[in-house]
């Protein structure tokens, strides 16, 4: 599924490339090639950020620093918010990045083996509260 223009591509590349610098273990945008087959993909999962996209990317004036994109955030907030999830979405669906923070991405569990120690250090703190009941509305 393609629905960004060569165009939209480059300036959401150089948007990805100023807001996703990387660092401290993690690759920055710019070794990435976010604008292809992961933006795609969720494009494809959340087509609800299509149009939105396509209006921020296609304000005019130049996207070279952040005040640029700032001042555009400006002009369509809601463009830029629609940018933000698809940019932080596309890059934490990379391999490079899923690795770099050690998640493998969903995997199919077996539940029929039971609670591992895993799964009972996440649910010891519900236990230890207790129960929690509120009166249900008459």
């Amino acid at each position: 599924m393609t629905v960004l223009t060569d165009n939209e591509r480059l300036r959401l590349g150089a948007c990805a490339r100023l807001m996703i610098l990387g660092g401290h273990g993690m690759p920055s945008a710019a070794l990435l090639a976010l604008t292809a087959t992961p933006v795609d993909e969720v494009l494809r999962i959340d087509p609800t950020r299509i149009d939105g996209l396509k209006r921020f990317l296609g304000l005019d004036g130049p996207i070279a620093t952040m005040a640029d994109i700032e001042a555009h955030a400006q002009r369509d907030p809601n463009g830029f918010n629609d940018l933000g999830v698809v940019l932080a979405n596309a890059y934490f669906m990379h391999p490079k990045v899923r690795e770099a923070i050690g998640y493998p991405g969903q995997e199919a569990r077996d539940s029929s083996t039971g609670l591992g120690d895993e799964d009972r250090a996440l649910m010891q703190p519900v236990v230890n509260r207790g129960p929690m009941f509120r009166p249900l509305p008459e």
